[in-house]
């Protein structure tokens, strides 16, 4: 029998998280959070239990709860609540479409001897944030073994063991164009097609089964500077004549279409009659974005300063296909903020003293020569455009933007009234350092409804599963004729 099982992304944008069965074999697409059902309960002072492994997240619905979940989720967290274990993995693999949690950051629940496939840049993007994070649940390219005890130095004595000391890579197979098959078994073959997002290295997926094709989008865009991907895709996909098309419909109700050549030009505008400091707010993660007011600074003879987590990044995506900048760029600067005493902006303190304010991974970037700190850039306000997004608000306080600067906001509006109380607060900030009202210029990582329907047309499925939307109801509107529509629910199998 052949199944398809949506547990996440059913009438709502993110968290998806869809079982394929065929053949004998079991695939994950994606297996990501979902951020509408995490803020019901969870917020960044109410955090799920790490001692009670995959319970928290079980509870209130975030995972999946199914009768074998010892095949699927990691042995260690389930031991030590007292849930049962199975000796090996019952699913042959997860496919990840792009490295935004909504798709990816619940693998770390998963056991490590589940295949996890991807591109190359979604990997190193995954592998960037596992190794910057704070988080307890970010084992996205690595496996680090919790609640394990070894034998202590000292009079025999049981002691925890360290994580450094139990960390095992994952089995984590990289799909690029000439390697981007994988087989699962002799009924299933994955074909990965590159698409362009608000994330590089996103891509869709063909899975070719013996009952037919399935196109499974994962999220798109036609716009940016990698719009040529999502063309080629859709021309894919239709050659693949498939029996399901699994569609993202985040903007299936939306006709505007601003596109990054957009956002470029309105943030030159902007910059151009700005006299001093460009703080600006994008998604961290958002190259093409990134690029944007890259191109920006360059044409306005400033600097885009990055923070130490984005040059991280940057440096892990270094001989990638990501387009990103270069480190070395002499355009690019790194903003080494204060942290702990407060001491890269005292010189009266020895340099290992002063290292001791960061962690290791951040000690690297203390010593580039293209590194500034907030006196360098109150100096010189100038010639900067900084990054400072909502959570580094206090940043103000050191960088003391003056009169004549100004605020962009590149990113999606807020979606609820949780955000908007938090845009209040934001106001508030950006009110004292006279940077209110801010400018928002932003441009969408999805597809229009108009372009949706487009896509659905040329594809031309016998069968669309709307996903990834809170309005699946809409594709009625634009399903091709011929084509059957099927609104999922949560759990249930579709026989395919």
């Amino acid at each position: 029998m052949s199944f398809l099982t949506f547990y996440g992304g059913v009438g709502e944008i993110g968290g998806n998280k869809i079982l394929l069965e065929h053949g004998g074999r079991r695939i994950w697409l994606d297996f990501g959070m979902s951020f509408g059902q995490a803020n019901k309960y969870f917020s960044e002072f109410l955090q799920p239990k790490k001692y009670n492994g995959v319970i928290d997240f079980l509870e209130v619905d975030l995972l999946p709860r199914l009768s074998d979940m010892g095949g699927l989720y990691r042995e260690d967290y389930l031991a030590h609540t007292g849930l049962r274990t199975l000796d090996r993995a019952t699913y042959d693999a997860v496919f990840l479409t792009h490295a935004h949690a909504d798709h990816s950051s619940y693998i770390h629940f998963l056991r490590p001897d589940i295949p996890v496939y991807a591109s190359n840049v979604t990997k190193q993007i995954l592998a960037a944030i596992e190794a910057t994070s704070t988080s307890g649940f970010t084992d996205f390219t690595t496996f680090t073994e919790t609640f394990k005890l070894k034998q202590g130095k000292r009079g025999g004595q049981m002691v925890k063991i360290k994580g450094g000391e139990s960390r095992t890579p994952r089995k984590f197979g990289v799909m690029e164009d000439s390697d981007n098959t994988v087989s699962i078994g002799s009924a299933v073959y994955v074909e990965a097609v590159g698409v362009n997002h608000s994330v590089p290295g996103a891509c869709g997926y063909i899975i070719h089964t013996t009952r037919g094709n399935i196109v499974y989008t994962g999220d798109l865009r036609f716009h940016g500077y990698g719009g040529v991907l999502t063309e080629r895709f859709i021309q894919r996909a239709a050659e693949a004549r498939p029996i399901a098309l699994i569609c993202e419909g985040t903007r299936i109700d939306e006709s505007e279409n601003i596109t990054e050549q957009d956002v470029q030009d309105k943030v030159g505008r902007i910059i151009e009659k700005t006299k001093n400091l460009v703080i600006v707010n994008y998604p961290i993660r958002d190259i093409e974005r990134m690029r944007s007011f890259y191109q920006v600074a360059i044409e306005s003879n400033r600097k885009l300063v990055v923070g130490l987590k984005q040059a991280y990044l940057l440096r892990q995506l270094e001989g990638t296909d990501a387009g990103a900048p270069s480190l070395a760029d002499k355009n690019i600067a790194i903003y080494i903020r204060r942290k702990n005493w407060g001491l890269i902006t005292k010189s009266d303190y020895p340099q290992n003293v002063v290292e001791q304010d960061y962690t290791s991974w951040e000690r690297e970037f203390l010593a580039y020569p293209n590194r500034v700190t907030c006196e360098d850039i109150h100096r010189n306000q100038s010639d900067f455009i900084i990054r400072v997004d909502f959570f580094e608000l206090t940043e103000l306080i050191d960088l003391k933007p003056s009169e004549g600067s100004c605020y962009i906001r590149s990113v999606t509006e807020p979606f609820d009234e949780e955000a908007e109380i938090e845009l209040w607060r934001v106001q508030n900030w950006l009110k004292l350092f006279n940077l209110y009202p801010y400018e928002q210029v932003h441009a969408s990582g999805h597809a229009s409804g108009l372009e949706i329907k487009r896509l659905a047309h040329e594809v031309n499925p016998q069968v669309l599963y709307p996903i990834h939307t809170e309005h699946p109801e809409s594709f009625e509107e634009i399903v091709p004729r011929g084509t059957k529509l099927i609104v999922p629910q949560k759990g249930k199998k579709y026989k395919f």
